[in-house]
């Protein structure tokens, strides 16, 4: 009886000291940092290093313009000071990893403190800045970290995205899409330039910068990103992450220049059989392009009486770029249709873009009712006094004919008509 009390202890004091802050400050990054969603800003970060990589990270960041903050492990930085001095001199963030690289599960409540408090100090030396952040490796914490750093002024640092560049099954495309396709702005994606080879995490970097300044995002270092405190968001940014690698929603690019307004997704139809404009029949479980709203754009789009409005110019120009999406990506290739779900006012204005207006009814469109409520409660520029406002609209879904997609809005090539030596149309316009 006695020993399975003293396992019981134990067992309750495993949950107080590591299991419960870790839920707190790992999983649900309480306090910790995260990025403004109505910004342009989106932070790479980088653990385990500096290694042997770390220099080829730097001269893809430099090439393109880029900042990012590095979490240092204090052992590796020791044998490359001149890779810490260089990110300094570039400009970069240097973050505290550990004096080693050891989960925090595994340290005694001494440990955990000395290992935070005199880590911060031998960085300190070996940058001439205290850092100002802090990442436990693997994001384990337990309840004496917690103490350590803010005895230490760190501020802790998790991260949105990972992309898992340390696995050798994630090739670089992968590693590259995973960063492109969950990244909104705000969220903090973390790398590794330690650790192991990391050439693949090199060449990911390069393919994924370009994409991300088409998506309007500006790699930033920490200390300025723009902080978002609502809590609400936080939760949201992280479902959102994971909703859009689960279902593999990719961001449409403006190729005006911007905010991404628009985000497309391929599904199986799963309204009832429709005859649509063009005369296609559209079946349940036919395949068709869905479109969503990005959230940030949602946001700005609020900010005042006209949204609908402006909600209605925001998807006629974005048309054009779901049209090229459509016809380029091999994903898109059988949809016979395109369109999505809306609550917004222009959801009656918007038919003359060329959708078709379905009323959805039962569970759908409760369901529905309830996600865009809550949705538009949290990017809303009122929040959730729109509610009152949302409760006299119906959710309806809007289709158009992938044809008349194609017709009106995916951009033709020019040839030179050599008669008038000027442009002139493409034959198939």
């Amino acid at each position: 009886m006695t020993i399975i009390v003293v396992l019981g202890i134990l067992v309750l004091l495993w949950v107080v000291l590591y299991l419960v802050p870790d839920l707190f400050w790992h999983h649900l990054q309480w306090g910790s940092v995260q990025g403004a969603r109505d910004s342009h800003q989106i932070a790479l970060t980088f653990d385990d290093g500096p290694g042997e990589d770390t220099g080829a990270i730097l001269d893809v960041l430099a090439a393109h313009h880029a900042k990012a903050t590095f979490f240092i492990v204090v052992e590796a930085a020791e044998r490359h000071p001149d890779l810490i001095r260089r990110m300094v001199d570039e400009g970069h963030t240097l973050g505290l990893h550990g004096i080693r690289h050891r989960s925090m599960y595994i340290y005694a409540p001494w440990a955990s403190i000395y290992t935070i408090w005199h880590g911060a100090r031998l960085l300190e030396h070996l940058s001439g800045k205290p850092p100002q952040f802090y990442r436990p490796p693997w994001g384990h914490v337990n309840l004496f970290t917690w103490w350590a750093w803010k005895g230490a002024g760190l501020i802790p640092v998790f991260w949105t995205i990972a992309p898992n560049d340390w696995n050798p099954r994630k090739d670089v495309e992968t590693i590259s899409r995973t960063i492109v396709q969950c990244a909104v702005p705000g969220t903090i994606v973390v790398l590794h330039d330690g650790g192991g080879d990391r050439q693949r995490t090199v060449q990911a970097l390069d393919h994924a910068l370009p994409r991300l300044r088409q998506l309007n995002l500006d790699p930033v270092a920490l200390e300025t990103l723009a902080q978002d405190r609502s809590e609400l968001r936080r939760m949201w940014t992280w479902w959102e992450v994971r909703f859009s690698k689960g279902w593999d929603i990719d961001t449409v690019p403006s190729s005006l220049g911007g905010d991404p307004v628009l985000r497309l997704g391929r599904i199986r139809f799963r309204g009832p059989r429709l005859v649509l404009t063009d005369g296609t029949t559209l079946s349940p479980g036919d395949p068709m392009a869905e479109i969503h709203f990005g959230n940030p754009a949602l946001a700005q789009l609020s900010k005042n009486a006209t949204g609908g409005l402006r909600a209605f110019h925001a998807v006629l120009r974005g048309l054009t770029d779901v049209a090229d999406v459509v016809a380029t990506n091999p994903k898109y290739h059988d949809v016979l249709a395109v369109g999505g779900i809306t609550l917004l006012d222009a959801s009656s204005a918007i038919e003359k873009l060329g959708f078709m207006r379905v009323k959805i009814h039962g569970w759908q469109k409760w369901s529905m009712w309830i996600y865009l409520a809550i949705l538009m409660s949290i990017y809303h520029s009122q929040g959730w006094r729109t509610l009152k406002r949302f409760l006299k609209l119906q959710p309806v879904l809007l289709i158009m004919p992938k044809t008349h997609l194609d017709k009106h809005y995916l951009r033709r090539p020019k040839v030179v008509d050599e008669k008038e030596g000027g442009p002139r149309p493409a034959r198939g316009c």
